[in-house]
């Protein structure tokens, strides 16, 4: 679970600005707060929806979330630049390092990690555990001026598989200038934080407008009957007038639609490829909708995504094929599976949705959330959106902890804000509000009714 995320000097954010899930003091929607009911134990919000103008930086927040987790996950080539963007409408930050931090709670522990970078190297990273009492040093990271870097431990116990801590400073030693030391020792196969790593890789689910559904989730719906009627379940309540979902099969060397050097390249390379269940390489081409499964005697098998429609006066079906639906079908047909994803207890997810609204009817996004609130139950999982829909803006779905604010300032800095801040009470309308500016995080347009265009 997501705690607090910070960032500084990176796109719009020229000063460090936080961005936390911690419960206030709100006592309305008790059961938007994860916990596990211990004394010490910190409380945490199920949901995040963030309001701001257009071009007020809602995205660029996760765009920051996104580069941190690929630098950690993709990790960088040897002669790679680091993609870092700091802030450029200033003369001071635009040469100045960028810096991240992640507060975050995974399975049973609590940990703080974050760096700073420039477009050439690390300067520093840090790793906490998060303890009741004190925070206990895993590692941290500096470089000094002259690229020499030092690593320093605190007391943590290694496994057999990684030997000594001679071995555990040698890693740190040879870690590149451009690659953090945690996806470094990942690739030397040093567990001891993989916790971490983890979070960041399977827990940390980032969807933006283009995002597509992967390879593993059309898996799940492959082989997994509940997963499927879960599916279905969803699409019945959105009333999108789609019956059924399925997945006919196709000939892989005579689909017209893959060209020959794709074909190729994919038999070139199935080795190389990652397998999912049973040995199986499984490989989702969103472009078209298409699914190939490899199976572990080589034998091809393709599949397209579909949707079924029935014709009940003449009791038949009509498949389509996605991108026959409209924009706010196929929309949802990438927000189901976080939907689904989010509500089982038994996975921890944090699914962080860019322009949840977009194509969407108002009524659908407010259906989203809802469903994801009222079903989520014993679930660890969170759901951080992005939006322009002011009626989300409504106590009787969110708490007022869960709504937050971004805008520019004259300078085109962005600023991050909650609307616990306010202390609006129960039965004030917030979207009145909001929409009055009340808030802040809303365009500012001129009064003037119409421009001189004519002359």
């Amino acid at each position: 679970m997501l705690i607090r995320f910070s960032v500084e000097n990176f796109l719009s954010f020229k000063d460090e600005v936080e961005f936390s899930m911690v419960a206030g003091r709100t006592r309305k929607h008790r059961d938007h707060i994860i916990t596990t009911g211990k004394r010490n134990d910190i409380r945490l919000l199920k949901t995040g929806v963030i309001y701001g103008a257009n071009a007020s930086g809602k995205s660029n927040l996760i765009k920051a979330m996104a580069f941190a987790r690929d630098l950690i996950v993709k990790g960088t080539h040897r002669k790679q630049n680091i993609p870092a963007t700091p802030h450029r409408l200033n003369l001071i930050t635009e040469n100045k390092s960028s810096k991240f931090q992640f507060e975050i709670k995974y399975k049973t522990k609590l940990y703080i990690y974050g760096f700073e970078v420039d477009s050439m190297r690390v300067l520093s990273e840090w790793l906490y555990e998060i303890r009741p009492a004190v925070e206990k040093l895993i590692f941290e990271r500096k470089t000094d001026l002259d690229g020499r870097t030092k690593v320093e431990f605190g007391k943590i116990s290694l496994t057999v598989k990684e030997q000594n801590q001679g071995f555990l400073n040698y890693v740190a030693a040879e870690t590149r200038r451009n690659q953090l030391f945690l996806a470094e020792s990942i690739d030397r196969n040093i567990s001891y934080f993989e916790d971490v790593y983890d979070w960041f890789d399977k827990a940390l689910t980032l969807i933006f407008p283009d995002t597509k559904p992967s390879a593993g989730v059309v898996m799940r719906f492959m082989e997994s009957a509940e997963f499927k009627q879960k599916y279905r379940d969803i699409l019945g309540l959105l009333d999108l007038g789609i019956d059924d979902i399925d997945l006919p099969e196709f000939d892989f060397d005579a689909e017209t639609r893959l060209p020959d050097e794709i074909k190729d390249q994919i038999k070139q390379n199935i080795l190389e490829m990652p397998q999912e269940s049973e040995g199986k390489v499984v490989i989702y081409i969103p472009q078209l909708d298409i699914v190939i499964v490899v199976e572990s005697d080589n034998q091809f098998k393709a599949y397209k995504f579909m949707t079924v429609h029935q014709i009940k006066h003449e009791n038949r079906n009509v498949l389509f094929e996605l991108t026959e639906e409209s924009d706010g079908t196929q929309r949802l047909f990438e927000l189901i599976p976080a939907l689904l994803g989010s509500l089982h207890s038994d996975h921890e997810r944090v699914f962080v949705i860019d322009e949840l609204d977009r194509s969407l009817h108002a009524h659908l996004s407010y259906k989203v959330l809802e469903l994801f609130l009222n079903n989520s139950g014993l679930s660890s999982s969170q759901m951080i959106v992005t939006t322009h829909e002011a009626n989300l803006l409504d106590l009787d779905l969110l708490r007022r902890d869960e709504i937050w604010f971004i805008e520019k300032d004259a300078g085109g800095a962005s600023t991050v804000f909650s609307l616990e801040e306010f202390h609006p009470r129960h039965h004030k309308d917030v979207r009145k509000s909001y929409l009055q500016g009340r808030f802040g995080a809303i365009p500012l347009l001129p009064s003037r009714r119409s421009l001189e265009l004519q002359r």
